[in-house]
């Protein structure tokens, strides 16, 4: 099954791997990670772009992400942050919330509700990334703020009526790009992004009829502007740390012009495709590799090293009790399965039950 507008593989990534709890997410479990900053500071000197393929829903990952940009060496070298977990139509709501007005929990809630993506942001990781970004401008550790950019399209789900009116939504990796070349790169400002690890590729496996559609967001930004991106992808597990010679977590770690450049990507790919199985009576997705990718220096510019672990932040499933947000979910639901055949139904009913049950289990 081919990806489309990356539904099906937005929420197999968030599906499976270890539960952890809302306090999982807490920065005091992230060790030093000055050298693996500063590396990664760095890059800003010869790019004004670096993008971090993020692993969604990855607590360690988030810890990392955070105390990132709560660092001034690294974040005050950029002006903006643009995100793949955001409706660029509330952007008006993102540059109050940062700036420190107040906003509604509704309007909060919404900015990564709304997306083009089923389930998948109502972590608390990414409620947790936009609180950060709002401290750092409350305490003003840059001279200048930062801003927060929406990178997803600007979708009005109060509009979209039919699978006609989803087909003329604008593709997400386009729209991202298009966000980077003209809030970014047109003012000569420098940004952090942050997109699923397989938007951040400058090159696929070739592999017919399944995986990622291409060009994605990297793809599209270096063709416009080349030279100008730095695109890191992490390290998923210790085995595969040590092969490439990692030091301890976290470590950062430059491919271009070094012996990790002609090594295999596979030893760090994200997972290729998704098929929807059945597993102790929950829908959920398995995962498989792609069985050849290119060499790592045609893929990615850097690696990032966290430690391998693969715990996951899920939200209370009693989200979906909301009898609106339910309503909405399951009109977007029939539409998606219209478009593409991708059926996201039975995951939410999944779910229902799960809340309604009162046994909390891991979930989108």
């Amino acid at each position: 099954m081919t990806l489309a507008r990356c539904f099906c593989f937005c929420l197999a990534l968030i599906l499976g791997g270890k539960a952890a709890s809302k306090d999982a997410g807490g920065e005091q479990a992230a060790p030093d990670s000055a050298a693996a900053m500063a590396g990664l500071a760095k890059q800003f000197d010869k790019h004004p772009l670096i993008m971090i393929g993020e692993q969604h829903r990855n607590v360690q990952q988030h810890v990392f992400l955070r105390k990132l940009i709560r660092d001034p060496a690294f974040i005050c070298k950029a002006n903006d942050i643009v995100i793949e977990f955001g409706n660029a139509r509330l952007q008006n709501v993102a540059d109050a919330y940062v700036a420190g007005e107040t906003v509604t929990e509704a309007q909060m809630q919404s900015m990564w509700r709304e997306t083009e993506v089923m389930f998948a942001w109502n972590s608390p990781v990414y409620r947790e990334f936009y609180e950060a970004v709002r401290e750092i401008n409350e305490k003003r550790i840059c001279p200048h703020s930062i801003r927060l950019l929406l990178g997803d399209p600007p979708v009005d789900w109060s509009l979209v009526k039919t699978v006609e009116d989803f087909k003329r939504l604008e593709d997400r990796d386009v729209f991202f790009a298009d966000v980077v070349e003209r809030e970014v790169l047109a003012k000569k400002r420098r940004a952090l992004l942050i997109s699923g690890s397989l938007h951040a590729l400058r090159q696929m496996p070739k592999e017919e009829g399944t995986g990622f559609e291409e060009p994605n967001a990297v793809q599209i930004i270096e063709r416009k502007h080349p030279g100008t991106l730095f695109t890191v992808a992490t390290v998923p597990s210790q085995a595969a740390a040590e092969t490439m010679k990692m030091g301890p977590p976290p470590s950062f770690r430059v491919v271009r012009g070094t012996d990790l450049e002609r090594a295999d990507f596979g030893m760090i790919a994200p997972a290729w495709t998704a098929t929807p199985v059945i597993v102790n009576g929950k829908h959920e997705w398995k995962l498989d590799a792609a069985k050849q990718w290119p060499r790592m220096g045609k893929v990615i510019d850097g690696v990032l090293y966290l430690g391998g672990d693969e715990t996951k932040l899920f939200p209370s499933p009693t989200i979906y009790l909301d009898p609106v947000y339910q309503q909405q979910l399951r009109h977007r639901a029939a539409i998606i399965k219209e478009f593409n055949g991708q059926d996201f139904m039975p995951v939410l009913d999944d779910l229902i039950r799960e809340a309604q049950s009162g046994k909390t289990e891991s979930h989108p």
